[in-house]
């Protein structure tokens, strides 16, 4: 839905406002929702809520980093350790309070902190400027001249929902890897196909990255809670380890990346970044190939030893990989159209993690890695090493073949010019001859270094 409400909000706006009146029906709805506790009405409002808060907070920042990019890593790293950190607080006492006082007091006392972004949006927190009936024409008129992005929010939402219903009416993992390989293919396409040549390649590039990290949470999960009696050569880790102290540390780590990230790697290069955290992370899934395969314990190296150790380094690193892709989303979105293509390029980013969700599904069935928490269950686990190693390869390789994708660029330089059209250039527009000129634009939009911004643009 996230593209739908960015072009609502960016074509519609409310009394002038683009983004404050949609958070304001949105903390109304989630409210409520929380306060009825009606299961399907809830989870639907409080998504409804948490979607169009997230996406015109990203839409947002990203209006900010455009005005001023040297200040893009540093104001990224603020909002995300906040959320982060409120993450954190909320795990750490909502399975408390679920135990004491039961499942409905948590989103009672949800409603509050929903209720509460009332006040930094009607205190003008959100800095918009009221838009006149001009302003307004011109923005639709924009969106008319390049509406080939209208038409790619209606392809997004149209794909995830027909995966949504697959995945409710098939079980089929074969069935459904077949739907998501098709519907990446289509999304691919079309997103290359129009885009100006600078967002679509980096859109491809997280697109496909995205797809090969096949999941394979599914076996993983029962191969370290199984019990002896299900899977006697296990880690047989307790839930309470494995969800509460390995969850919990995996958090407070998650802060410490977001730190070192800003400290020593918001200066680098998006290449240099992005191939090196890739690195790091194919480094760290290996242990994971040793630990399926119990390498680890012929080595005499402790499950819960291993665990805890990856548990501290993989959120760190995978940290280091999310935040320069946020950077890179938001100088990417430009002037006008910022939550609507924000909401595009990062929903395109998330399909690529339910179609690598889908993926694994079916790499784990042709493994025969199926557990299901039966009894006896050790030879569901044989190939798991083998179907974590494919996963933990793919992705290098891609880093390796497509590097040329991204932007090379510094994290705090512009790319895009002001009022730059997303479809600009595209593959598209050159087909029919319709903007020739705008391609060499496009291919050369990276241009404003720290050093040649315009100072009068420096502020946040």
């Amino acid at each position: 839905m996230k593209p739908m409400i960015g072009l609502l909000s960016d074509v519609l706006p409310i009394g002038g406002y683009h983004k404050g009146p949609y958070m304001v029906g949105a903390c109304v709805f989630g409210c409520m929702a929380c306060l009825l506790v009606a299961f399907v009405i809830c989870s639907c409002c409080t998504n409804l809520h948490f979607s169009t808060c997230d996406l015109l907070s990203e839409a947002n920042y990203a209006e900010k980093i455009q005005k001023s990019p040297k200040h893009a890593p540093a104001l990224l790293t603020y909002v995300w350790f906040g959320m982060t950190l409120s993450g954190l607080a909320a795990s750490l006492f909502s399975g408390s309070l679920i135990e004491s006082v039961g499942p409905r007091t948590p989103y009672l006392i949800a409603a509050l902190p929903i209720i509460a972004t009332l006040i930094p949006v009607g205190m003008g927190f959100l800095e918009e400027q009221k838009q006149t009936g001009q302003d307004v024409q011109e923005t639709r008129t924009r969106y008319c001249e390049q509406w080939e992005v209208c038409m790619l929010c209606f392809l997004m939402f149209g794909c995830s929902v027909v995966l949504f219903c697959c995945g409710l009416i098939f079980e089929d993992p074969v069935v459904n890897a077949i739907v998501a390989m098709i519907i990446a293919a289509v999304v691919l396409i079309s997103f290359s196909l129009v885009l100006s040549p600078l967002i679509a390649k980096f859109n491809a590039f997280v697109l496909v990255s995205n797809i090969v990290c096949l999941s394979t949470s599914g076996a993983s999960f029962y191969f370290y809670t199984d019990t002896p009696a299900q899977y006697p050569e296990g880690p047989n880790f307790q839930p309470v380890f494995y969800n509460t102290v390995v969850g919990t540390l995996g958090s407070i780590c998650s802060l410490a990346g977001i730190y070192f990230y800003q400290r020593y790697l918001s200066s680098w290069k998006y290449r240099d970044l992005f191939l090196f955290t890739q690195m790091l992370a194919s480094a760290l899934g290996s242990l994971d190939v040793l630990m399926f395969a119990r390498v680890n314990v012929k080595l005499g190296v402790p499950d819960h030893l291993l665990v805890l150790g990856l548990s501290v380094f993989e959120p760190i690193v995978r940290q280091w990989m999310q935040m320069p892709s946020i950077v890179i989303l938001s100088h990417l979105c430009p002037e006008g159209m910022e939550a609507t293509m924000y909401a595009l390029l990062a929903g395109c980013s998330n399909l690529g993690g339910t179609i690598s969700s889908n993926l694994g599904a079916f790499l784990l069935d042709r493994m025969g890695c199926l557990p299901a928490g039966k009894i006896r269950e050790s030879a569901q686990f044989e190939n798991l090493w083998v179907a974590a190693a494919i996963s933990t390869v793919l992705p290098l390789l891609v880093q390796l073949v497509s590097l040329g994708l991204i932007p090379d660029a510094y994290q705090n330089e512009r790319l895009v010019h002001d009022r730059s059209d997303a479809t600009a250039g595209s593959l598209l527009r050159r087909w029919w001859g319709h903007d020739r000129e705008g391609y060499a634009d496009a291919t050369n939009s990276q241009v404003d270094s720290p050093e040649h911004a315009d100072p009068e643009k420096d502020g946040v």
